[in-house]
């Protein structure tokens, strides 16, 4: 890190991230899912998601299959 500034801003990125990740691996435990996605996966299938701006408005891309049923599945909703 070259300032003091810059490390409390990875350590802040890092901290935001963790909340994150262990929110995920929560949903993962309370729907039962564990043993077949992985904190990773969800994130894999759900980086797939796109969005798209046109004529100065956002408008949503089609999911992809595998990361619609996953939302389904998890109880979480991409907007």
């Amino acid at each position: 890190m070259r300032s003091n500034v810059g490390l409390e801003s990875w350590m802040f990125l890092n901290y935001i991230s963790l909340i994150y990740y262990y929110r995920i691996y929560q949903k993962l435990v309370m729907k039962k899912l564990l043993d077949r996605y992985s904190v990773s996966d969800v994130l894999l299938h759900l980086s797939k998601i796109r969005r798209a701006r046109v004529s100065g408005h956002w408008m949503d891309l089609e999911k992809p299959k595998q990361a619609r049923m996953l939302c389904e599945k998890l109880g979480i909703h991409i907007t």
